[in-house]
């Protein structure tokens, strides 16, 4: 448990909910007026990056037993199920024979299974500890395996929706894979909330938007500017991205929100804010909390806010890659929306099962850079880190979306194989 700044006794700072424990059995609420002050600029909500409950709780506990108000979800993926899975391979992980009756020989094709079912658990635990009698979102991404399987992803993230209240299931935008659309359209149509993840720009929350019709999708602001050596691409890019995205709720019917993530710092906050929601680790938000530097009144929206003429690049990043390309993260073309508009209306989009068509009409409008799929060669590259090394010469030939997306798959990827062998070790130790 932390104290939090603004959250003593002094009812101008802070606010307790008439949710007490004596009339509902719930823990009280708090509001911090920092986190009110953000949502009064526009955001709708705002989440934690971890698996990690006891993490969580540190982050939410105040005095009186009462929790953080405005903080009213979580988002997991690969890397933060790895800190806790020691925890859960050893008090919760069935047996082969547990696990729909399936036995060890089909141990690569149950893996995808079992990390559903430690997802779920991972879920259930924080939940229950935290939804407090309000609604909690908790985002939980796909076995990175099963994105070029339909089939079995939809079977999953079907489970996933039914054992674990408020899910998003989490798919990964795979410029590789682009069955993630298809998955995407056909989650939403059932009613399973999608938090369409591992996207990089304005064009990419587009699509997600028109293809996927998802609930929410994401721009990794803070690996943007590690990767760019910049100091304001991704919030330039966040805050284009959400204005996009607000014309086409009005326009198209869309009802996709923006999730400003991969926050590296509590100042995004400040730059960005306005946008519908937020995802960031504790310690970032804990530091946004703790921080003096910001009045309550300064918090407002930026959503009329333009850095095009500050985005603090870098000499060697713009020599390297251009204003052109860089400018291609933000800028949308409206011929790209047209086509989007146009094609998530056809027969053959609603009815597509198999992702060639999908590829070869991008193709055909003149958005070939928006799907790629890397040689083996390339993989080792992009897995030498989650960040563009900017001298590659996979670097110099593909949209910068494109690549740090495939960047941040490969590093999702690499952790998910990790997990795996730590998973089937643990279960061959068992038998």
């Amino acid at each position: 448990m932390i104290t939090h700044p603004g959250k003593e006794k002094d009812t101008d700072t802070a606010s307790l909910s008439e949710t007490t424990q004596g009339k509902t059995g719930h823990p009280m609420l708090l509001s911090v007026p920092l986190l009110a002050a953000l949502k009064n600029a526009g955001t709708s909500h705002i989440y934690a990056d971890t698996a990690d409950s006891e993490e969580l709780r540190e982050l939410l506990e105040v005095e009186r037993g009462a929790l953080l108000e405005e903080i009213d979800g979580n988002t997991i993926n690969q890397p933060l199920v790895t800190p806790v899975l020691k925890r859960y391979l050893n008090e919760n992980l069935p047996t082969w024979m547990e696990v729909e009756g399936k036995d060890k020989s089909g141990s690569r094709e149950l893996l995808p299974t079992l990390y559903s079912w430690l997802l779920g658990k991972i879920g259930q635990d924080i939940v229950h500890a935290f939804a407090s009698g309000r609604e909690w979102d908790i985002s939980l991404q796909l076995h990175m395996r099963v994105i070029s399987d339909l089939k079995t992803a939809k079977e999953l993230g079907r489970w996933l929706h039914r054992f674990v209240p408020g899910v998003l299931v989490k798919v990964p935008l795979t410029p590789h894979e682009p069955e993630c659309f298809l998955m995407a359209r056909d989650f939403e149509k059932e009613s399973i909330p999608v938090n369409f993840t591992s996207t990089f720009s304005a064009r990419q929350a587009v699509a997600a938007a028109l293809l996927g019709n998802v609930t929410r999708t994401n721009i990794f602001m803070g690996r943007l500017d590690q990767g760019l050596q910049a100091g304001r691409v991704g919030a330039h890019v966040a805050l284009e991205a959400q204005r996009m995205l607000k014309k086409l709720r009005k326009s198209a019917g869309s009802k996709t929100q923006l999730i400003v993530a991969s926050m590296r710092n509590w100042q995004s906050f400040i730059l960005t804010a306005g946008c519908d929601v937020y995802t960031a680790p504790c310690k970032v938000l804990r530091a946004y909390l703790e921080q003096r530097e910001v009045s309550l009144d300064s918090i407002t929206s930026q959503l009329d806010t333009s850095y095009e003429d500050g985005l603090d690049i870098s000499d060697e990043t713009m020599a390297k890659m251009g204003a052109e390309r860089i400018a291609r993260l933000y800028h949308v073309e409206s011929e790209f929306v047209e086509f989007l508009l146009e094609y998530r209306q056809t027969t053959e989009y609603r009815n597509l099962e198999k992702p060639d068509a999908l590829v070869r009409r991008f193709e055909e409008a003149g958005f070939k850079d928006f799907f790629y799929t890397p040689t083996s060669k390339e993989w080792k590259e992009l897995r030498r880190g989650k960040l563009p090394d900017l001298d590659a010469q996979i670097t110099k030939q593909l949209a910068l979306d494109t690549l740090f997306t495939l960047h941040a798959d490969a590093d999702f990827e690499e952790h998910q194989e990790e997990i795996d062998r730590q998973v089937a070790r643990h279960l061959t130790e068992k038998i």
